[in-house]
This record gives structure tokens, sequence and C-alpha cells, in this order.
């Protein structure tokens, strides 16, 4: 999966869809992406954060849970948990309740695609 990361306009946002529409509607093949596009470059600094990508990678190589993933790198429980709803609401990662024994159940994180993801970050100053 490719995951477009840009600063973009809300006029170059639709326009995007609308070129994707038009290529759908010809019964045209493209290649899925997912893109994630910010109005202010700020913004996009802070949704990318080395922070995030260590977590990424560490969701990707063994899906865990929130407490078991704060222990692993050596972030707050509540640092973790913050990044996994802005990753969840964006896709790139989903929870899934599982059966704990003796505790009820536990949330694992894990990644929404096993395939590869390739960040192209792209900004216009």
């Amino acid at each position: 999966m490719i995951i477009d990361i840009k600063t973009e306009s809300i006029g170059d946002f639709f326009k995007r869809g609308r070129e994707s529409a038009i290529l759908l509607d010809k019964g045209e093949r493209f290649t899925p992406r997912r893109t994630i596009s910010f109005e202010d470059t700020e913004d996009l600094v802070k949704f990318i954060t080395k922070a995030k990508l260590i977590l990424i990678a560490a969701i990707r190589k063994k899906p865990n849970s929130i407490s078991k993933l704060a222990n692993q790198l050596h972030r707050s429980r509540a640092s973790i948990d913050k990044d996994i709803q802005m990753l969840e609401s964006i896709g790139i990662v989903e929870s899934e309740y599982v059966s704990n024994p003796g505790h009820g159940r536990c949330r694992i994180i894990k990644a929404t695609d096993s395939r590869p993801i390739k960040l192209r970050v792209e900004t216009v100053i």
C-alpha cells in the first residue's frame, strides 16, 4: 500500500477526487492509494513524527496491547493511546478486542494491511 502524505489546498483535494471519479466512470483501472492531506504544513509535521513511525513499525512487526507497546517503546501509555487514536482515525491501524483469561478482554492494536507501507511526504512551501 502506498500512503501519500502531503499538503494541498481544498481545491486540490476535490480535484484529485474528481480525477479518480472520472477514471472509475470510464472503467479504467488505477492503483489504489491512500492520501492523507493537510492544508497546513505545521499540521503535517505534527502528524509525521519519529515516535509515530517507530510505533507503526512495532505494530507491523507484532500486534500488541497499548500497555505492552508503551513498555516496549519506553513511552507513556497515554502518549501511545493518543497516537493510536490518530493512526486509527486515518486507517493505518485498527483495534481488536480479544479474550484475556482471568482479566476479561484486551485491546490489541494491529496494522490494517499486511503489505508494506510506503510513505511519500510531499509539501509545497
